[in-house]
């Protein structure tokens, strides 16, 4: 009975492995000390958006890095799947939508 008990409170505490998302499901990962935001694209299967944090506030934070390398980390990070090469584009936003490639 405890394995049970244990894989109830460990779902309600949200602490699964990263896996598919829900439709609707929003995941905070963290690439080189920056939160990352990624969330589904409604009606869109294995379609993400990953945006940055605004440096948690911090005037004097890390030195400036590449930020799709970071993306593409954060997206795969928090979805458990990989990038489709060449779909992955930045918009004015500065958010990343990408189409991925997920196993099973």
């Amino acid at each position: 009975m405890k394995p049970l008990s244990l894989t109830v409170a460990l779902v309600l505490a949200g602490c699964a492995a990263p896996g598919p998302f829900s439709q609707t499901e929003t995941k905070v990962v963290q690439v080189m000390g920056r939160n990352w935001t990624v969330t589904t694209v409604p009606r869109q299967p294995n379609a993400f958006v990953a945006q940055r944090d605004n440096n948690n506030l911090q005037p004097f934070g890390k030195p400036v890095a590449l930020l799709t390398p970071q993306a593409v980390r954060a997206l795969e990070t928090a979805t458990g799947c990989k990038v489709v090469q060449g779909r992955l584009w930045q918009d004015v936003s500065a958010r990343f939508h990408a189409d991925m490639a997920c196993p099973g």
